[in-house]
């Protein structure tokens, strides 16, 4: 698989890689070790379980919301010290996030390509990545992604009872065969076969301690997701995967906020609902269209 695209080098900052056409931001050593490893022990403070089979998420601020894909208007759990003592580190602090999933991924897991949800939260979406580096998949969506979107979905509620999910204390384990890293989109497989997709697919390699801020098209546009699998080949030498944290974090958008006007209307959650909102036959129509 062809690897990212040239980055530029912040000259100011060589720890900082940009991909500023699709919106990437890549910052090396964002936390150190010290802090790593404060984090990855405070995880585990609150879930000890480790079995090596299931992905184990905490949510803080309001928790994401597995049936609307957004936040929750009423589950709320403190954000922790670990977290907000790197915020006024983040590139973008005109509007910080407010909406943070942890996650343990155990060694082998990935997650399915998909695109975050438009309508609910804000354009800056991070991933703070910890413990072992993973390459992230990368691919310009096409309209097999955009029929996938328009297909019922369901979320992870509808197999596993929310009390058992989730607790007081903002942790759920979920399926590491089943849930995305953003939890921002699934969709029911379709039992067809998979049609090869229009746009090539790339990695872009995340380090430990490193955070990755998708903009732009990166954001709206682009589909990531990590493949399933037990070695990975980094920097030409093949690598065994071992435990892997990560921090989505994302900034809630509520009321008259909710919406999307992007560009990418094939995959933007927010044009779905408009065009299934109309009558049938004005949407034979944009189908014929298409």
């Amino acid at each position: 698989m062809p690897s990212a695209p040239a980055p530029v080098t912040d000259p100011e900052n060589p720890k900082i890689q940009r991909w500023d056409d699709i919106g990437l931001l890549l910052i090396h050593d964002f936390i150190t070790e010290d802090e790593e490893a404060a984090m990855i022990a405070a995880f585990h403070a609150v879930d000890p379980r480790l079995d090596g089979k299931r992905r184990i998420s905490q949510h803080s601020g309001y928790h994401f919301d597995y049936t609307t894909f957004g936040a929750s208007e009423t589950c709320f759990t403190p954000v922790p010290s670990y977290i907000t003592d790197f915020l006024p580190r983040l590139p973008v602090q005109d509007y910080l996030p407010d909406q943070f999933t942890a996650q343990y991924y155990p060694p082998g897991a990935g997650i399915p390509p998909h695109v975050d949800t438009h309508s609910m939260f804000g354009e800056a979406l991070y991933s703070l990545s910890y413990g072992t580096a993973v390459p992230m998949v990368f691919r310009m969506s096409d309209a097999n992604d955009a029929r996938k979107m328009r297909l019922p979905r369901r979320s992870l509620q509808s197999s596993v009872s929310e009390s058992k999910m989730e607790g007081a204390s903002g942790t759920n384990a979920e399926s590491a065969a089943t849930a995305p890293d953003s939890q921002a989109t699934m969709t029911v497989k379709s039992k067809l076969e998979e049609p090869s997709p229009e746009h090539p697919s790339w990695e872009l390699v995340l380090p430990p301690r490193s955070l990755l801020l998708m903009t732009g098209p990166a954001r709206y546009g682009y589909t990531h997701g990590i493949k399933s699998r037990k070695t990975d080949i980094i920097n030409g030498e093949m690598v065994h995967r071992q435990g892997r944290y990560s921090i989505t974090m994302r900034t809630i958008r509520r009321g008259d906020e909710i919406g999307c006007d992007c560009m990418f209307p094939g995959v933007c959650d927010a044009r779905i609902r408009e065009e299934q909102s109309r009558p049938a036959a004005a949407q034979r129509m944009d189908a014929q269209e298409k």
